[in-house]
């Protein structure tokens, strides 16, 4: 299979038997955490399954171009060929209406190949399209799906989802920012406020770099302290600085204290 560009073009476009399942072998998109993970693999997949998925999405094949069609009209035939024959008087000789008659006929079916090679070029382009869209929307996560349902096209749809969750822009940075610091922990299971409690930690980090565990302690108490059943969790929070692992730690017997309080207030 080309492997550029240049080699390849949308009528080299033929469905394989063989392509993997995208919604099995790639990680589902979640957000800004782990958009590189998920940018690379998906590519990586998407490339093995077609090359021409991949280059749809980087706008390297586009659809077909409509033809330039030629006038196969009396006036405009005859006005050609004069033009052809500019300064050749035995040519412009042969010029009769037979000649004309001929040529416009040559052009009707030049024309007629023409408009059925750029048909088959864009039923080939929405095939594509179609066949790339659906692999690539069973890469995304619930969000995700949801941010481009409206749109049908491939590319448009990788970015408007770079866009979202790839875009550097301090407004971005802001909104990542204000998500992650005002998360708290009210009520339910305490793992299950973790992994949304990471999840913004990560979409925040992901474009601003990592944070110091210290650091990150100091929003996961004020993200905790509001409920009546991590104060004390809190208050008594013992860390080891020499363990590279002490802020996973602190989730863990965090999940496992909160977790040990709901059940013995059921009882």
């Amino acid at each position: 299979m080309p492997t550029t560009s240049e080699e390849n073009s949308i009528f080299d476009f033929e469905v394989s038997e063989n392509e993997i399942d995208m919604a099995k072998s790639v990680p589902k998109l979640k957000g800004p955490s782990n958009w590189r993970d998920w940018e690379v693999m998906m590519f990586m997949v998407l490339g093995t399954n077609n090359r021409v998925y991949v280059q749809l999405i980087r706008d390297e094949i586009k659809m077909p171009p409509a033809p330039v069609y030629e006038d196969p009209s009396h006036d405009s035939v005859k006005a050609l060929l004069f033009k052809e024959a500019e300064g050749d008087k035995e040519k412009k000789a042969l010029i009769t209406e037979a000649a004309i008659e001929t040529r416009s006929i040559q052009i009707v079916t030049f024309n007629s190949e023409l408009r059925k090679n750029h048909a088959d070029g864009e039923e080939k382009w929405e095939r594509a399209n179609n066949r790339d869209f659906l692999q690539f929307v069973s890469t995304l996560g619930p969000e995700a799906f949801s941010a481009v349902s409206h749109v049908t096209n491939v590319r448009e749809a990788y970015l408007e989802l770079k866009n979202v969750y790839w875009s550097p822009s301090h407004i971005a940075i802001y909104h990542r920012f204000k998500k992650f610091v005002n998360l708290r922990y009210k009520k339910g299971d305490p793992e299950t406020f973790m992994i949304r409690f990471k999840n913004a930690l990560g979409d925040y980090t992901a474009f601003v770099g990592n944070m110091a565990p210290m650091q990150e302690l100091c929003h996961f108490k004020r993200a905790v302290l509001g409920n009546l059943r991590c104060r004390w969790f809190i208050l008594n929070l013992r860390i080891n600085e020499e363990d590279p692992d002490w802020i996973d730690q602190v989730y863990h017997d965090f999940i496992e204290a909160v977790r040990l309080n709901q059940m013995l207030s059921k009882s």
